[in-house]
């Protein structure tokens, strides 16, 4: 494994929140930020079962993620975008008893532990593609400012 599929492996597991983008039956595209939790491979996050995203997801199980970040302290007083993963993926709705993603979510937090409904909220597993889009990642901070300089793709082994 490369040095930058293993800083994006742990983007993937540091960070806790994604804009995720699903499209409905008519192709009608809808995006949502939602917290998750990753152990490197697959992507965790829940969600209410008719929640738009969860009933696009039923109709058509590939997504879109986006997930935004900036570098450092420096990176918010910088003027340069923030730091990005991109990816198409595979999302698939697990039942809310669903012990791999409770296990993944439980050693970050005991959120799961406390949500009013569980009976209403199920888990939204996300395999991403193989290629990740990057940008500004493995790249210095003042670099990111060239597009052409800043943007990269990682293959991830299985």
């Amino acid at each position: 494994m490369d040095d930058l599929e293993n800083e994006v492996r742990s983007i993937l597991k540091k960070k806790n929140w994604l804009v995720l983008s699903t499209v409905d039956n008519k192709n009608i595209p809808h995006s949502s930020v939602v917290v998750y939790q990753s152990d490197g491979n697959n992507i965790y996050c829940i969600t209410g079962k008719n929640t738009l995203k969860a009933r696009n997801i039923r109709q058509n199980n590939k997504v879109s993620v986006t997930i935004p970040f900036r570098k450092n302290f420096f990176h918010k007083i910088v003027p340069a975008p923030p730091a990005e993963l991109h990816f198409t993926a595979v999302a698939e709705i697990r039942p809310f008893e669903d012990q791999q993603a409770r296990k993944i979510f439980a050693k970050y937090l005991k959120y799961h532990e406390n949500v009013e409904n569980q009976e209403d909220s199920i888990w939204i597993k996300i395999t991403p593609s193989r290629r990740i889009s990057t940008y500004g990642v493995g790249v210095k901070l003042l670099k990111m400012r060239n597009p052409d300089k800043a943007r990269n793709f990682v293959d991830l082994q299985s």
